[in-house]
């Protein structure tokens, strides 16, 4: 079958080395301009594709704030694991011995793990995935995962323009949608999702806070670039002439290191000179406030960027102000983050892999393995336990301690939120 053959290495997936330093994804400065608005325009049409953004790189920014925003970039890994995160199966009662073989050098050859990883990637990034598909008498002879910001598309959705760098616009090539009708050649089988008022490019939900996920970023680089580029004297000794000599230049260094350090904070310092025009004069340096700048602006980065993504803060550890975050509420906020977000990308996912496995003529469909990182056993404990302890305090202190000595040392240790104990009476992380 045609599955066996050997997969075709694509030749244009090569990195150029430049002798100093290579990217297979460049990154690239972040133009002006809301980030969350894109050109998307018919009339904006080039080369017979559709351009995505005003400079075409749109979907490139959209990655590289993944990599920028500490928290967006977070956001995406949790919501891969949630979804993918307990494994997949296949529904194999129906398949021949042969068919079983044919699913095994299938999901061996594309690297199906790490494949159904990057397309959810791509689901959760871009809201469309690609997969590259060469046919050979009407049979798959090679399939992979093409990524989807190297992919534009033409005015009538016919055709699919694919280019390694569109930075630079080379090497252009063109692909049919896949049909089934379809015998011999190379073609690209999409997933794409609807968006209001799209009718090329998808743009997912949380672009709307692609503005903050750029400020996340550039944050960091503020403090760094402000540390580098600033200078912190608390004063300035100014004297009213040049040092007479290099034994001058040393009396000045030395004393000012012996007003450094934590030893001599606090401590009095006496200035001589043959006149008082010669004493130094010491002037307070306003200290550097640009650390300040935008210390208001991250709470509100935080916030918008989970709003944008539907998810609380508190499911990635971040405290919203007024709540301390009990175990209930990110057992409520999980579920609610799972039913409305999770499960619909789950089911994303597998129908685009069972799409998949239809073209490559595999009669089963994948069963992605339902996943909770949330456990109810340890969110609800704490609410659990409080019950238990004020219910006991209520008892006289004889029966309290009855009621003890019938517990097991793992329901006491729940009522003090702690882990159970393992079979060697160790705690359990």
């Amino acid at each position: 079958m045609g599955l066996f053959g050997k997969f075709k290495k694509d030749e244009s997936l090569k990195v150029v080395d430049t002798g100093y330093q290579s990217f297979s994804t460049p990154f690239l400065k972040v133009p002006e301009g809301n980030l969350s608005l894109p050109r998307i325009d018919v009339r904006y049409t080039t080369q017979g594709y559709v351009r995505f953004g005003f400079d075409n790189l749109f979907p490139q920014y959209m990655n590289q704030m993944y990599f920028m925003s500490p928290l967006h970039g977070s956001i995406v890994d949790f919501k891969t694991n949630a979804a993918i995160g307990g494994g997949y199966s296949f529904d194999e009662t129906k398949l021949t011995d042969m068919e079983k073989v044919v699913l095994y050098s299938f999901g061996k050859k594309i690297g199906l793990k790490g494949t159904i990883k990057a397309i959810t990637k791509d689901i959760i990034l871009h809201d469309r995935c690609y997969f590259h598909v060469e046919l050979k008498g009407g049979k798959v002879f090679n399939v992979y995962r093409v990524a989807p910001e190297k992919v534009r598309i033409n005015q009538t959705k016919t055709i699919y323009a694919v280019n390694e760098d569109w930075e630079y616009g080379l090497q252009i090539k063109t692909y049919l949608p896949y049909h089934p009708e379809h015998k011999d050649g190379c073609y690209l089988l999409a997933y794409e999702g609807q968006s209001v008022g799209q009718d090329f490019y998808p743009l997912p939900q949380y672009t709307s806070a692609l503005n903050f996920a750029f400020l996340s970023g550039e944050l960091s680089y503020l403090q760094k670039s402000n540390i580098q580029n600033s200078i912190f004297p608390s004063f300035a000794m100014m004297f009213p002439k040049k040092p007479q000599g290099p034994e001058e230049m040393q009396l000045i260094k030395d004393t000012v290191n012996k007003l450094k350090g934590a030893e001599n904070a606090g401590k009095a310092v006496a200035f001589f000179a043959n006149n008082k025009e010669s004493l130094p004069d010491l002037v307070n340096v306003p200290t550097n406030s640009n650390d300040e700048l935008f210390k208001g602006v991250s709470e509100l980065n935080t916030e918008q960027i989970c709003f944008a993504h539907t998810i609380d803060p508190i499911l990635l550890g971040v405290r919203t102000t007024g709540s301390l975050g009990s175990g209930s509420d990110i057992k409520q906020a999980y579920v609610i983050f799972e039913k409305n977000t999770i499960i619909p990308l789950r089911e994303t996912v597998a129908d685009v892999f069972n799409q998949l496995l239809k073209v490559v003529g595999i009669n089963t469909h994948i069963e992605i393995t339902n996943y909770q990182i949330v456990n109810e056993t340890i969110t609800a404990v704490e609410d659990e336990g409080k019950a238990v302890i004020n219910a006991l305090n209520a008892m006289n202190p004889t029966l309290a301690a009855k009621v003890l000595e019938t517990m097991t040392p793992n329901e006491i240790r729940a009522m003090a939120a702690l882990p159970p104990l393992s079979e060697n009476n160790t705690p359990t992380l």
